[in-house]
C-alpha cells in the first residue's frame, strides 16, 4: 500500500548562501525564465553569490527562501516520481506550499512574497522571543497582562509545539511579557535574531497592504490537500486562501495543530527546503519517518522506503 507524503515548507531563518548549489544548473535553467520575469533583480546571483546581510533582508530572505524550496520540491518530484498527499508549509513557507499546489504561480507567489517582505520591512519594529518548557495558558495570560499593563501590542506568533512557542510585539510589552514569564516558572526565554515581529497586530499595515496585491494575482483551487497556518485547516475555494494569507500576517501560526492533523496520517514526513528546522519541529511533535532534502542521501533514503 503506498505511504502517504506530507510535504513541509519553511519559512525565514533557514536561509544562507549556496543554498543552491547542490542542485545541477542544467536543472535551475529551466526556470530562469520564470524567475527572470518574476522579480527586478537576480535572486539566484544573490543565492549564489550574495553577502549574508543582503540575503537575510526580509525582502530578499523570502523570495529567495521560496525559489530554493520551490525548486527542491520540482527536483524531489523528478527524482522520485512521486506525489504529496498533503501540503503546509510555516509561515512563509505556505506560499510555497500553494506554489506545490498549483494555487500560485511561481511568477505571481515570487512577487507577492517581495512585496510581503517589503510591507513587514516598513511595519513598526518590535523583537521575538522562544519561550521554552512553558504551559500554552501562562504564556497566553503573561502576554495579555504585559499588554494590558504596557498598552503595547505582544503576543503568541508561533505555537510550534507543546515545549516551544514564540511571542511576538513592541519591545516594552515583550520585556515585560519575559519579565511575568520568568515570575511563573519559565526557564528559558530566547531572543531571535530577527527586525520584524510577524504574525502579531504589528504586521496590521503590511497585511492591508498584502491584500491589494493579492488581489492582482490569480489564486486557483489547491490542486493538493494542503492546511493552513491560521486554522490548521484546508480551505474550500480560492477567495478562503485569500483570506487565510492576509490574516497570517497578524494571527499566530498554528504549526503545532498542523503537526497533530499530520500525525494522524501515519505516513512521512518530508521537509523540503534549505536547512532541517522543520525536522526539529516535526520531532518535538511526536512526528516519526521525517526525512529533509538537505540531506546529502535523502533521495536514497525516500526511495528505499516508497
Amino acid at each position: 500500500m503506498p505511504r502517504h507524503i506530507t510535504v513541509a515548507f519553511p519559512g525565514q531563518g533557514s536561509q544562507y548562501v549556496g543554498m543552491l548549489d547542490h542542485l545541477p544548473e542544467g536543472f535551475i535553467n529551466n526556470f530562469k525564465d520564470e524567475i527572470r520575469e518574476s522579480l527586478e533583480f537576480d535572486i539566484l546571483d544573490i543565492i549564489k553569490n550574495g553577502s549574508e546581510e543582503k540575503l537575510n533582508k526580509t525582502s530578499i530572505t523570502q523570495p529567495a527562501i521560496l525559489l530554493t524550496s520551490y525548486l527542491e520540491y520540482k527536483f524531489m518530484l523528478d527524482k522520485l516520481n512521486i506525489e504529496p498527499d498533503l501540503l503546509c508549509g510555516h509561515s512563509l513557507g505556505e506560499y510555497t506550499a500553494l506554489v506545490a499546489a498549483q494555487a500560485l504561480t511561481l511568477r505571481d507567489a515570487l512577487r507577492v512574497v517581495h512585496k510581503r517582505g517589503l510591507y513587514m520591512e516598513e511595519s513598526l519594529s518590535g523583537s521575538m522571543f522562544a519561550i521554552l518548557n512553558t504551559d500554552m495558558k501562562i504564556i497566553d495570560d503573561c502576554c495579555q497582562k504585559a499588554s494590558s499593563k504596557s498598552n503595547k501590542i505582544v503576543s503568541p506568533a508561533n505555537i510550534n509545539s507543546s515545549k516551544q512557542v514564540v511571542i511576538a510585539g513592541e519591545d516594552e510589552a515583550v520585556e515585560l511579557a519575559i519579565e511575568y514569564l520568568k515570575n511563573n516558572g519559565a526557564k528559558k526565554c530566547i531572543r531571535l535574531n530577527v527586525s520584524v515581529p510577524s504574525h502579531c497586530d504589528l504586521m496590521y499595515e503590511a497585511a492591508t497592504k498584502l491584500s491589494t496585491i493579492l488581489d492582482e494575482i490569480k489564486i486557483n483551487n489547491c490542486e493538493y490537500e494542503l492546511i493552513h497556518n491560521l486554522d490548521a485547516k484546508k480551505s474550500n475555494d480560492f477567495s478562503s486562501i485569500k483570506n487565510k494569507l492576509i490574516l497570517q500576517l497578524t494571527k499566530p501560526v498554528r504549526w503545532s495543530d498542523i503537526m497533530t492533523h499530520v500525525k494522524t496520517k501515519n505516513g512521512i514526513f518530508i521537509e523540503c527546503g534549505p536547512k532541517n528546522i522543520l525536522s526539529g519541529l516535526a520531532k518535538a511533535n511526536d512526528i516519526e519517518n521525517i526525512y529533509t532534502t538537505s540531506s546529502n542521501t535523502f533521495i536514497s533514503e525516500v526511495g528505499k522506503i516508497l
